[in-house]
C-alpha cells in the first residue's frame, strides 16, 4: 500500500507543460503563438474564421487573466493586413517565422526559430522608432503556428523591415 501511495505521489509531481493552460486566448479562438516569461504571458490570438478576407488577429501581453497590453482594439480594428506583417526566416540547419504588430512607433514582434549551433529561440521583441527596447525569451516551449502555410492562408504582407532575432550576432 505504501508503494502505491508513493507512486501516486510521484505521479502528482510530474508537471503538466507550462503552456498547456497558459494563454490569453479564449476557448472560441485559435492560439497562433503563446508562451510565458514567468508571471507574464504573450499570446497572439485569432478568430476561428481568420482568413485573408475575414476574422481578426490580436496581440496580448501581461499577467494571466489580466493582460496589460491588447492590440488592436477589436471594436476599431481594420483588417489584420493593415497592422500585422509576417516573414519566414532561414538559418543553417533550421528556420522560423515571426509576426510584427505595428502600433505607431511601437512594434511588437513575436518570433519562433531554430538553428544549428544555437538551438531554439522564441519570444517577443519590442521596438520603438526602429530601435530594440526589450526582448523577452520564452521560459517554456511555446505554442506556435508561425509558418509559411499560416502566412499564406491569411495573406499577411511580408515584413518590410526584416527582423533580426536579438542575440544572434
Amino acid at each position: 500500500m505504501k508503494t502505491v501511495a508513493l507512486i501516486g505521489g510521484l505521479l502528482g509531481l510530474i508537471a503538466v507543460p507550462v503552456w498547456a493552460g497558459e494563454s490569453h486566448c479564449q476557448t472560441d479562438e485559435q492560439i497562433i503563438f503563446s508562451c510565458s516569461f514567468g508571471k507574464k504571458i504573450v499570446s497572439v490570438c485569432a478568430s476561428n474564421d481568420l482568413s485573408a478576407s475575414k476574422g481578426y488577429l490580436q496581440y496580448r501581453f501581461g499577467l494571466k487573466g489580466a493582460p496589460e497590453l491588447v492590440f488592436p482594439d477589436l471594436a476599431k480594428a481594420a483588417p489584420a493586413a493593415s497592422y500585422v506583417q509576417a516573414r519566414t526566416l532561414m538559418f543553417a540547419g533550421g528556420g522560423g517565422g515571426y509576426l510584427r504588430f505595428i502600433s505607431g512607433q511601437h512594434h511588437y514582434i513575436v518570433y519562433s526559430a531554430i538553428g544549428k549551433g544555437w538551438g531554439a529561440k522564441d519570444g517577443v521583441a519590442v521596438e520603438k522608432s526602429g530601435q530594440l527596447v526589450a526582448n523577452l525569451e520564452c521560459r517554456d516551449v511555446p505554442v506556435s503556428k508561425l509558418s509559411e502555410e499560416f502566412f499564406s492562408h491569411t495573406s499577411l504582407p511580408a515584413d518590410r523591415d526584416e527582423f533580426q532575432i536579438p542575440g544572434l550576432d
